[in-house]
């Protein structure tokens, strides 16, 4: 009787847990990032397009879009879910992608993954709150900070 109702009290807690984590994705709003410098020239593809569109000062991204550097070239962006919670600095023939990038305003929660495919990244990252996450992926690791400068260089193949 005592395995059943561990069980049960399993199977409850699992069933708690992962209606809390379908709360979260349906109320999470999606964050913004803004470019507050750039120098030489970038472009951007927006979520659920194929065109790539010229990067310029105030442009606004989201989850989903991808932003690329040229030789020579470099762009600082200010990321802001709940409040800003990192300054990137994209450096010359890098490309990346915002694939997840959302926070929670009432659980006051950020979650945010950049894919970096190629390239280097500098990140400053503010302190996070909570269960907040905000992690890097390269095409061989996938780091995850609470506050810090870090940067990420992948090499092409």
């Amino acid at each position: 009787m005592k395995k059943g109702a561990l069980f049960i009290g399993l199977f409850i807690l699992a069933l708690a847990a992962g209606q809390a984590g379908r709360i979260y994705a349906q109320s999470a709003d999606l964050s913004q990032a803004k470019v507050v410098e750039m120098n030489g020239s970038a472009q951007f593809e927006k979520a659920g397009t194929s065109a790539w569109l010229p990067l310029d000062k105030n442009t606004l991204l989201s989850e989903g879009d991808t932003v690329k550097t040229a030789h020579g070239s470099q762009v600082r962006l200010e990321l802001v879910g709940n409040a800003k919670t990192a300054e990137i600095v994209v450096r010359e023939n890098s490309e990346f992608l915002f694939k997840t990038f959302r926070h929670d305003e009432g659980a006051k929660l950020d979650n945010t993954l950049l894919d970096v495919e190629v390239g280097s990244v500098l990140v400053k990252a503010e302190k996070l709150v909570g269960n907040s996450k905000f992690e890097v992926k390269t095409p061989t690791s996938i780091v995850g900070i609470r506050g810090t400068i870090f940067e990420v260089n992948v090499t092409q193949a």
